[in-house]
C-alpha cells in the first residue's frame, strides 16, 4: 500500500514539472482558438436620463484632448496653480485721501504774539461721485490781546455724468469770524461742472450755478440770492511738487456791483515720502462788496508742515 502511494506522489511530481518547464508559447497554443472567444458588446454614453447620443454625433471620449508627452491633459488645472509666494492679492482701491496741516509761530518779552493755523482736507471720490471737504481755522495775538480768531468750512458734492466731462453739484460753506459785522455767513448753491483738461498731471475745471447766502446776527440778516461762477486749476510740477489755484466769484443777482470773491492759491512740496510730510504755502484771499463797516478785503498767508493721509 504505501509502495503505491509512494509511486503515485513521485508521477504527480513529474507531471508539475514537466508542465513548469514548457514555453510559453506551448502554454498559447494549448488555449482556444480566438474564434470561439466571446466579447462583449461596445458600451454605448449613456445620458443622465437614459437616453443614448444619436447617431452622428461624437462622444464624450472623441472631443477630449489629446495628452502631451508628460502624461498630463493640456488643460490640467494642477498645471496652472502658482506657489504662493508668487500669489499677487488683487489692488485694493483708494476712494479717500486727504491731509492735515498745522502752523504755529510766537514771541514772548518785548513783543507777546502767538499766531494758530489748523487745516484738514479731505476727498472721497468713486466712478459716481466726489465729495471734498475742507476746514481752515485761524487765530492770532498780539500783546495778549486777540486780533483774528476765524473759521471756514467748504464742502462739495458732485454727480459724475458717465462718458462725459459735465457733472452736477450742490456746495455749501460756514464762515464764522469775529472780527466782520456778522456772527456766521452760510451759503448754500447748486450747478453744473465741466471737466476742460483732466489728465495725470493737470486738472482744470469750470462751474455755473446758483443759490443764496445769509449773514446771520449781522446787519443785514436777510437770504440773499447769488449767482456762482467757479474755477479749479492743479498742476503736478514734479513728483514732489504741485499748484493749486481755486476762485469762486459769487454776485448778488439783484445788483451785480454787491459781489464776494474768493481766491485761493497753494504750492506743496514733498519732503519726506515715508511719513507723507509736505511744506505748503498758500495764501487766500476774501473780498466782501457789502464789509458793513468793515475792510472789504481780507489777506491771509501761511507756511505749514502738512500730513497726508
Amino acid at each position: 500500500m504505501r509502495k503505491c502511494l509512494f509511486v503515485g506522489l513521485w508521477a504527480a511530481c513529474a507531471a508539475g514539472a514537466v508542465l513548469y518547464a514548457q514555453e510559453p508559447a506551448a502554454l498559447l497554443r494549448q488555449m482556444p482558438e480566438a474564434s470561439v472567444v466571446r466579447r462583449l458588446p461596445p458600451l454605448e454614453p449613456v445620458f443622465p436620463h437614459g437616453e443614448t447620443i444619436p447617431p452622428g454625433v461624437p462622444s464624450p471620449q472623441e472631443n477630449l484632448p489629446p495628452a502631451d508627452s508628460t502624461g498630463t491633459e493640456p488643460n490640467d488645472p494642477l498645471a496652472e496653480i502658482l506657489p504662493p509666494e508668487e500669489l499677487i492679492a488683487p489692488p485694493v482701491v483708494k476712494i479717500w485721501e486727504g491731509s492735515v496741516e498745522l502752523g504755529l509761530d510766537g514771541a514772548e518779552g518785548n513783543t507777546q504774539a502767538f499766531n494758530l493755523k489748523f487745516g484738514v482736507d479731505a476727498k472721497r471720490k468713486t466712478d459716481r461721485n466726489v465729495f471734498t471737504l475742507d476746514l481752515d481755522y485761524r487765530k492770532k495775538t498780539d500783546r495778549a490781546r486777540e486780533t483774528a480768531n476765524r473759521a471756514f468750512l467748504d464742502w462739495r458734492y458732485e454727480w459724475l455724468l458717465q462718458d462725459s466731462p459735465w457733472t452736477c453739484f450742490t456746495h455749501g460753506t460756514v464762515d464764522y469770524d469775529e472780527f466782520q459785522a456778522f456772527d456766521v455767513r452760510v451759503t448754500t448753491d447748486i450747478g453744473l461742472g465741466y471737466q476742460f483738461i483732466e489728465t495725470d498731471r493737470t486738472t482744470f475745471a469750470g462751474r455755473v450755478g446758483s443759490g443764496f447766502s445769509r449773514e446771520i446776527g449781522g446787519p443785514d440778516d436777510n437770504y440773499v440770492p447769488e449767482a456762482v461762477f467757479g474755477l479749479d486749476y492743479e498742476r503736478k510740477l514734479t513728483n514732489r511738487q504741485k499748484l493749486t489755484m481755486k476762485i469762486d466769484y459769487m454776485p448778488d443777482v439783484t445788483e451785480f456791483n454787491d459781489f464776494r470773491l474768493h481766491t485761493r492759491a497753494g504750492w506743496e512740496m514733498l519732503i519726506d515720502r515715508q511719513m507723507n510730510l509736505s511744506l505748503k504755502l498758500s495764501v487766500l484771499d476774501r473780498y466782501d462788496g457789502t464789509p458793513n463797516g468793515a475792510k472789504p478785503n481780507d489777506l491771509d498767508y501761511t507756511a505749514v508742515l502738512l500730513w497726508k493721509f
